[in-house]
Formats: structure tokens, sequence, C-alpha cells
């Protein structure tokens, strides 16, 4: 459209020109207005450069696909080069969505079938050298230890809420700070949950410090602020060593030591249910919670596949009784690209107060403490960013209330890494 509009105003020129041109006698006259002529088509071009839209390379198109309605999905189109040019550097996103199918079948209880869906989004920032700053985004409403959402209700728009929000200010190459709504700061062997669902995302402040072989972990983490009583705070420390046995071997052991300040006698944290600790007459804690934990791992790479091993063990000092909890467990291989697999198994027992039940897994024996049993897992990378995955849990739960029954719960999902 450009080139048209330059060729236009040229020919105007020309046919402006040409009364002029057609007199030969005044040469001085159209030698003027050949330079003129020139100048403008010259100014046009330049300025037709300066304005001109880069070309995108679109991707090949996916081929069309059938929707459930019959109509065919059209394929989306490349990104704008402009777009990606205008995130910075230091600006990083990423996020994952997954879909799950969930049987539960627990005695007494009728069997339920449930569709449940897990999206988050985060995007970090390099603010400074040794500075960043997060924000992660995920399904699921409040609950501190799952992002799932199930599809019910009659199609109703789901909630969205902030799943971290926090900085790190990484104060030497051994020494870092981390405050706001983080990851959890302490480390878990085997990747396990025994103490810690993996979608509880603590806030407070938190230090991490590793030298050589050694590191330790430090939070101070704010549970529930109160306008008429006493806050309930976690003060948690952990130390480890990581090393090299023989033939290759990765080993990580260590120590954990965690204090709920201002925990018996309150109200249950977040929605009042225990979860399988141990209530007064009034609903509310029966004790305090001081969990001190000792942990190990080992990773062995006879072939192609990482073969680990792992125990945790815990106990609340503050209870007289149903006060330990353990889980061993091995897995084999990991999901890293398209084709690769991974399988594992745990047996677990957590007795009623052996830890905070709010905070623990949200899947095992039906969430909480107060039960005991197996987990099986298989996980496939179906392509590199596609994940599928199942777990069945083969579970006891009720034995220190004197109802112990039969859990068992099937998951069978679908993820999609970006």
């Amino acid at each position: 459209m450009r080139n048209n509009l330059a060729a236009g105003l040229i020919a105007a020129s020309f046919s402006f020109a040409a009364p002029v041109l057609a007199q030969p006698s005044n040469s001085t006259e159209i030698a003027a207005i050949r330079a003129e002529i020139a100048a403008l088509s010259a100014r046009l071009e330049r300025l037709e450069q300066a304005t001109a839209v880069p070309a995108v390379t679109a991707a090949p198109a996916p081929a069309a696909s059938p929707t459930p309605s019959g109509t065919v999905a059209v394929a989306p189109q490349a990104t704008d080069a402009r777009v990606a040019a205008a995130v910075p550097p230091n600006v990083r996103f990423s996020g994952d969505l997954r879909y799950r199918h969930e049987s539960i079948n627990e005695e007494g209880e009728a069997e339920r079938q449930r569709q449940r869906i897990r999206a988050r989004f985060g995007v970090t920032a390099d603010v400074a050298e040794n500075v960043r700053v997060g924000l992660t985004l995920a399904t699921g409403g409040d609950d501190p230890v799952s992002a799932n959402q199930s599809l019910d209700t009659g199609f109703s728009r789901k909630p969205i809420g902030v799943d971290r929000a926090f900085f790190t200010w990484a104060a030497t190459d051994e020494l870092s700070f981390t405050g706001g709504k983080m990851a959890n700061p302490f480390y878990r062997p085997g990747s396990h949950h025994l103490i810690y669902d993996n979608d509880l995302n603590p806030e407070g402040l938190a230090l991490r410090y590793a030298r050589g072989n050694w590191f330790a972990n430090y939070a101070g983490l704010w549970v529930e602020e109160r306008a008429a009583a006493d806050d309930s705070i976690m003060l948690g420390g952990q130390f480890g060593y990581r090393g090299m046995l023989n033939e290759g071997a990765r080993v990580t052991v260590g120590a954990s030591y965690f204090d709920y300040l201002d925990t018996q006698g309150q109200t249950p944290f977040w929605n009042g249910d225990a979860v399988g600790n141990r209530v007064d007459a009034a609903g509310n804690y029966l004790n305090d919670f001081n969990l001190a934990e000792l942990f190990g791992d080992v990773t062995f790479t006879p072939g192609e596949r990482p073969l680990t091993v792992f125990a945790d063990y815990v106990v609340n000092t503050e209870a007289d009784d149903l006060d330990t909890g353990f889980a061993l467990g091995a897995s084999l291989g990991e999901v890293t690209r398209a084709g690769t697999w991974k399988v594992g198994y745990v047996y677990q027992e957590l007795r009623s107060d052996a830890v905070l039940a709010t905070f623990t897994d949200s899947d095992w024996a039906g969430g909480g403490t107060d039960g005991k049993g197996h987990v099986v897992e298989f996980n496939y990378g179906f392509r590199d960013r596609l994940v599928f995955g199942f777990r069945y849990f083969l579970n006891d739960r009720g034995q220190d209330v004197g109802s112990e029954h039969d859990y068992n719960r099937l998951q069978a999902d679908v993820q999609f890494n970006y």
C-alpha cells in the first residue's frame, strides 16, 4: 500500500511538472523540478522503511481436529515477533495444567468418581543481579495443601488464588533469604511428603545456607494471626549432609525440628477441621506440636535409570502418645523427556498427633493423620512436556479412634507443562 502511495505522489508530481517540462526553453527550472522529485522519492522510501512491520515466520500449522460439537478447531497463529521481543530477558514465565480422573472407595461410604483440574501460571523477574521476585496463580480456592479444582457445581466459574508471592535475595553464593508466600524451604527425602504436602506454600521468612557438602535451612512462618490472642508461629530448622558414596551413589542425611508456638487449645488451622489430630471438648487442639525429624535418601545409578531409596521418621515431642510417623519408599527412573518413565512405592504410617494434620498429604488416607498403608505410582513422558501418571492408595484410616476401615484411591493424570 505504501508503494502505491509513493508511486501516486511521484506520478502527481510529474503531472504538475508536465506543463513546465513541455517548455524546453527553461532548462534550469526543469533540472530543479527533477531534483525535487528525486528528493521526494528518497524521503518516501526512508519513511516506508522506518514504519515497516517486520515479517513474522509462522510455524507449520498443526492439522485441524474436530471438536466435540463436530466443528473444526482453528490452529493458533504464530506469536507476533514484536510481542516476544517486548518481554525483557530477565522475566520468565512457566506453568502447568493437569487433568485428573479420581476414584475413591472408602469402606462404609458411597464410591466417588471425580474429574479435577489443576492450573498454575507463574512469572519470575530478576530485579537485580542477586534479587528475584515471583508470583504464581493457581486454581483450588484457599486450600493450603491442594490446588485441585473439582469439575462440578453446574459449570460455575472456578476461583483463582495467589499460590506464591515471594522475593529471594542471594546475599552470597552460599547464603540466600526468601520472604513472602514461598515454596517449602525444607528438604524432603525422596521428594516425599510425610510432614508437608507437595502443594503447601508456607508464608514468612526463610534462610538457606549451603557450603561444601553441608546445608542448613531455617524459617519463621506465620501460621495464624489473632487480634485477641497470641499468634501461632512455626519456627523450624534443618541441617544435613550431601555426599558421594562408592560407585557414584549420592546420599543425603539430616535432621529437622519444627516448633509450632501457641497451638495447643487453639481452633484447628484453616477451616476448623482437625483432619485426624486430637481435640478437646471445645474442638481445639489437644496437644502442641514440636516435631523432631530424621531423614535420609540414597540414589544409585546402576544403569540408565536412577534408583532412589529413602526413609523419613518424625515424632511430636509435645504429645504423650500417638505421636510418631514414618515413611519408607523407593523409586526407579525419572521423567525428563519423551519416552522416559518413573515407578515408585511408599509405605507410610502417621499416628493422630505425629504431625500437624492440616499441612500433611491431602490424598494419602483421605488427608491428614491417623492412617497407614501403601502408595504405588507410575509416570510416563508421552511428549517432552506431556506426562501421563497413575497413583493408587491402598490405605487404612481411623485406627486411633477405634473405627479402622479401608480407604482406597485411584488417580489417573495427564499433565501439560510449559
